[in-house]
This record gives C-alpha cells, sequence and structure tokens, in this order.
C-alpha cells in the first residue's frame, strides 16, 4: 500500500515571548493537588487523609491493573480529597498534600548501582513502576510502547516542539543536555534498538549546540535538525524525516518507538535515582502575561500561582475576560479560569486578551484542505458531522485527523473546523446513526 507523505507550513511561533527568559525552578508550592484520573481513567487513591506522605511515594493507581500509578511531588499531608480543575477543561477528585517543605523523599529514592546490567525488561518495569508518560501531551504510559514484538531499530527522542509559544522543553534540553542524551541511551536499550536519534528544530541552534558538546561521548546517539514547519512534531512526520518511511499504524511498524524529550529525561531520573515521575516543565506564556516564563514544577501545582510568579497579569488585561489555552494554542484545550493544576501532560497555559470576530461563513477556498498534512478535506468532514452521517464520515477518512489545528489556524473565516473534525471522529467512533 501506498501512502502520502505528510506535510506542513510555517507559522508564526510566538516562542520569543517566553525563550527570552531562562526557566524557573517553582518546587516548593504550599499544597499540590494529585489528579485522580488520568487519560479518562479513574484512579484509586493508595493513602488515606491525615497520613503523612513523602516524596515518590505512590499514592494512586489505575485500579485493575498497575498500568498507570501516581506518586507524590512533595512531602507532607494528606488534607483532602476534593475537586480541581483539570487540562481536560473538567473538575476531577484530586489528593490535596499540603508540604512540610521538608522534601523527605521515599526509602524507593536512591542511586542505582547497577544501570549497566539492567536487562530490557528490567528497565521498562522501572518505566512501568516511576509512572513516566508521553509528556508532549499525549500521556500515553510510555512503557506500553516498549512492550512491543516488532523489532525496532530506532528510537526517536522528538525535541522539535513545534507548538507556537510553548518552550518548556527547549529550555529543559539546553539546561541538562547530558540528562536527555543519557535518557535517549537508556531508551535504546528498553527497545533492544541500534541508535537513538534526537530531533529538533534547526532553528533552536542553542539545542544544537550544548548537545553537540556532549555527543561524541554517546556513540549511538545520532542528532536530527528538522524544518521549522507545522506540524513537524508530529510522530509520523520525524518518522518519516528521520527513516524516509511510512506507515498507517505505528511507528512500531517501521521499527521505531517515538517518545518526547521531557519523557526521555524523566526516565533517566527514574532509571538513576529510582525517582518516579514527579514534576515537569511548563511555559506560562501568552500576550496576557506580564513577563512569560517557563518553570520546573512539581505535578499538582496551581497554575495561577505560576502565574503570581510571572508578576500577574498583562497591565490593563482583566483576568475575568482573558481566554485560556491549556496546552499549545493548535491542539491545546480552552478553558475558563487560572486555577487548573498542572499535570503529566501540561506543557503550558497560555493567556491571551479576549478577541471577538466578526467573520463570514465558511467560503469554500479550500485552505483547509491545501495544509491538512493528512490529506483529508476537513470542511467536507465537518458537514458530514452536522447531518450525523457516520458513512461519509468514514467515507471521508475522518480517523486520519491528527487534530493539529491547522485547518482552523488558516480558515480566513476562522470556523472552528479542527473541533468540529474531533466530533466527527467521536460520533465515528460510536458508530452513531
Amino acid at each position: 500500500m501506498i501512502f502520502h507523505k505528510a506535510k506542513g507550513i510555517q507559522i508564526d511561533g510566538r516562542k520569543e515571548l517566553c525563550k527570552k527568559h531562562p526557566m524557573v525552578d517553582y518546587l516548593n508550592p504550599d499544597t499540590v493537588y494529585i489528579p485522580l484520573v488520568h487519560r479518562n481513567l479513574k484512579l484509586e487513591p493508595k493513602v488515606e487523609v491525615g497520613e503523612h506522605v513523602k516524596v515518590g511515594q505512590v499514592v494512586a493507581q489505575f485500579s485493575t491493573y498497575a498500568a498507570f500509578i501516581s506518586h507524590a511531588s512533595v512531602s507532607g499531608e494528606v488534607k483532602s480529597i476534593k475537586k480541581v480543575w483539570h487540562s481536560s477543561g473538567k473538575m476531577v477528585d484530586a489528593i490535596e498534600i499540603e508540604n512540610d517543605h521538608k522534601n523527605i523523599l521515599d526509602d524507593s529514592i536512591k542511586e542505582r548501582k547497577n544501570i549497566k546490567e539492567l536487562t530490557r525488561d528490567e528497565l521498562i518495569e522501572i518505566m512501568r513502576d516511576a509512572g513516566i508518560t508521553g509528556m508532549g501531551g499525549a500521556g500515553f504510559p510510555a512503557y506500553i510502547k516498549y512492550q512491543t514484538k516488532e523489532d525496532i531499530h530506532t528510537v526517536i527522542i522528538n525535541a522539535v516542539e513545534c507548538e507556537p509559544y510553548l518552550t518548556c522543553d527547549y529550555h529543559h534540553i539546553t539546561m541538562n543536555p547530558e540528562k536527555l542524551l543519557r535518557g535517549a541511551t537508556y531508551m535504546m536499550r528498553a527497545a533492544d534498538a541500534n541508535k537513538a536519534v534526537i530531533a529538533y528544530k534547526e532553528y533552536n541552534k542553542r539545542i544544537g549546540r550544548v548537545l553537540k558538546e556532549f555527543v561524541d561521548k554517546y556513540p549511538d546517539v545520532e542528532l536530527f535538525p528538522i524544518k521549522d514547519i507545522y506540524p513537524a512534531g508530529w510522530e509520523k512526520y520525524i518518522v518519516e524525516q528521520v527513516t524516509g518511511e511510512t506507515y498507517s499504524a505505528l511507528p512500531a511498524d517501521v521499527g521505531v518507538i517515538v517518545n518526547n524529550s521531557s519523557t526521555s529525561m524523566a526516565f533517566t531520573d527514574a532509571v538513576e535515582m529510582n525517582i518516579p515521575l514527579i514534576s515537569r516543565p511548563i511555559s506560562i506564556t501568552g500576550e496576557g502575561i506580564n513577563q512569560p516564563k517557563s518553570f520546573n514544577v512539581p505535578l499538582g501545582t496551581k497554575v495561577s500561582e505560576l502565574i503570581d510568579q510571572c508578576g500577574g497579569y498583562a497591565e490593563g488585561l482583566d483576568p475575568m475576560k482573558a481566554n485560556y489555552i491549556a496546552g499549545g494554542p493548535m491542539t491545546g484545550r480552552a478553558i475558563f479560569i487560572d486555577d487548573l493544576v498542572v499535570n503529566d501532560t501540561l506543557g503550558a497555559v497560555i493567556v491571551k486578551p479576549f478577541e471577538t470576530w466578526d467573520y463570514p461563513e465558511c467560503l469554500g477556498c479550500g485552505k483547509c484542505a491545501d495544509v491538512c498534512p493528512v490529506y483529508i478535506t476537513p470542511t467536507e468532514i465537518k458537514k458530514a458531522f452536522e447531518r450525523k452521517n457516520v458513512k461519509l464520515l468514514d467515507l471521508l477518512d475522518a480517523n486520519k485527523c491528527i487534530e493539529c489545528g491547522l485547518c482552523s489556524y488558516v480558515c480566513p473565516s476562522h470556523v472552528e473546523i479542527t473541533d468540529a473534525v474531533k466530533k466527527g471522529k467521536e460520533l465515528l467512533a460510536k458508530g452513531a446513526k
């Protein structure tokens, strides 16, 4: 079967808002809130209200089997189970932990002495028990990729960060280049692969410079600069650029596993010190923020506290009349307020002044189809969804949509095409009539 090669366009990155300021460690919030939900799965609490927990202690997991595990990101007392705003746009239950600011580590966190002797199965087990997920936004438990029966020859580390505004991966890499390189080698071993490739945007010269300083120490790791187009961070695009091959289902079909750069660095902590996924980098940015910055924070930190650390909102902006986006502007989700908590998949919160548009309906210009990286016709899928025509949604290949947001981005009428196509995919999955 012949598959089309992916395509993309160059868009305004707006990254200088945040890139010009160094990343800040904000590691001691007074309270954190560990969500009891992950990818629509409800997690079972493993601690009681009033219990004192340590950093890295298991506090929740998926109740049927240990497919996903959450850990305490600070030490302190479990105060309650309460509702908090989540990056999904919903309120969810969360474990409230009052930070004692003592940073008492769980007994399991300690330097691992036998790293060179770890087998593939042992590395995958470490990945699972540490709760390592796809931190680029998908949140898929990383260890599942490594349990594939396919022969994997290459692990690709996605350091492209192609969404506008976002710079947290950029800062994280430039501050910790060797951690990324070591993580790439551990993932290569977990996949029993021959090499690892770190893909990044070629215009990010600083990433190239800091990695080149150390990459010679890691002979099985290669650097791969990618053109500045969107959606270059899409898994399929990266695989095509790095290997020259394409696929219809999963990268493993062509012998490849892809992981986000922050996922790789979290795996370094897990392998070397048995530190589970308890923190992540995040960008707080947008024209509505006084001084946009990227932070390294414990999971469960309130975004409102990070906005305060940015000097609050831009002068003259009413927070009640701002646009908030959880994630990137192309694929993120509109949210109502700044009171949400940082989870494993939340790489940014963007704040912009509220805008209103008075544009005509769809002009039939075809721009959305011209830029679609998977060669579907978004407006026709939108019409099929509005008619609830499941058969036509199938014929139009609605499921191929990667929800990159380009169709909405280029639409001169600002029609929310991406949202309609996403709902069309959901309707197709349900098989509604």
